[in-house]
């Protein structure tokens, strides 16, 4: 029995094996036949891709060529329109030449003498040339009267310039603001240095002010510059009572009554400078430190650095001081620090509050 099972199942085996071969080739066929295809859709696939990349450099092109089309359409539009105006200006000198030739022919009858007409025109020539070149010098003149007045100009203005300047500079005056320390402090000889010279603009007797936590504590004047320090002395009767000057305490410019000078800002008519006000310099402004008026007045102030006063009368000490006249000392003036006046000669000296308690 199992003898024929044996049998059946090689028989239905041979013919499975004999199916799968059969189905083995169909799918290989189909196989290349499906790569066969796949090639050809590619193939298809990249000429399409070509084809679309054409159309766009085609359609670039038509729009490149219309593009161009307007423009050639608008310079034949704006050439038209020259074309026109053109002939319009040439009918009009077609007129005007008609007209210049009948009155040429009118001055020829008139005159009579071709000759004669001809060296007109030639003198006629050579006058419109000279007066072409004399109108040529007169501009070239008109220029160097310009350059020289605009140069004329600018002189004065420097010179007022350097004329306020060395005012400023013989006054002790400080153009700007200035702000610096004390860089060392000899209290016992009456001098300090002070941070910023020459390249902050301070200049001889300029008057500085010591501060110290925005409170005062004296003035200073300077009596030599440097490029980057400036000894100064301290001015006697301005040192707050119990205070001395220390060294990183704050100086500025002192407020003084000198007024920089101003420069114009253009010259009057005539080139003369303007003219000073009447009264001299203008009104200063009060003391802080309890000066006196305007520096350049007609009476002179007593010398800050303890030379003889003055024969003529004395104006009011800058720093404090009482003016000398005829000898005999003049009412102190208040300390902007709150001392007490000098007490008189036989006085005892009255008892002052500290100002920094």
């Amino acid at each position: 029995m199992w003898k024929v099972l044996l049998v059946i199942a090689s028989v239905v085996l041979g013919f499975a094996l004999f199916l799968s071969w059969s189905n083995m080739g169909a799918v290989k066929q189909r196989l290349a036949e499906v790569g066969e295809q796949k090639a050809t859709l590619e193939q298809r696939t990249a000429s399409l891709a070509k084809t679309n990349e054409e159309i766009a450099q085609l359609t670039q092109s038509i729009q490149m060529l219309q593009d161009e089309a307007e423009s050639l359409q608008t310079k034949k539009v704006d050439f038209d329109a020259k074309l026109v105006e053109g002939e319009a200006n040439q009918r009009a000198l077609d007129a005007g030449l008609v007209t210049a030739k009948a009155d040429l022919d009118k001055a020829k009858l008139l005159m009579g003498d071709v000759v004669l007409i001809e060296g007109i025109q030639k003198e006629m020539i050579q006058i419109r040339t000279q007066i072409e070149e004399s109108e040529i010098e007169l501009t070239q003149l008109e220029g160097a009267v310009a350059a020289a007045q605009v140069e004329r100009e600018r002189l004065i203005k420097v010179a007022a310039e350097l004329g306020a300047l060395r005012v400023d500079q013989e006054a002790g005056v400080i153009r700007g603001d200035f702000q610096s320390t004390i860089k060392k402090a000899y209290n016992q000889w009456g001098f300090v240095v002070v941070n910023g010279g020459n390249d902050q603009g301070v200049v001889n007797r300029a008057q500085l002010d010591v501060y110290r936590r925005g409170q005062p504590i004296c003035r200073l004047l300077v009596t030599s510059v440097e490029a980057g320090e400036a000894v100064a002395d301290i001015v006697a009767g301005s040192l707050a009572p119990g205070q001395t000057v220390q060294v990183g305490d704050t100086v500025v410019k002192a407020v003084r009554a000198q007024t920089p000078a101003v420069v114009p800002v253009s010259a009057p008519a005539g080139g003369a400078p303007a003219p000073i006000p009447a009264g001299g310099a203008p009104a200063a402004a009060p003391d802080p430190f309890g000066g006196g008026g305007a520096m350049g007045a007609p009476a002179a102030a007593p010398d800050p650095f303890g030379g003889p006063a003055p024969a003529s009368p004395a104006a009011p000490d800058p720093f404090g001081g009482g003016a000398m006249e005829g000898g005999a000392p003049a009412p102190a003036a208040p300390d902007p620090f709150g001392a007490a006046p000098a007490p008189a000669p036989g006085e005892a000296a009255p008892a002052t509050p500290d100002p920094f308690q």
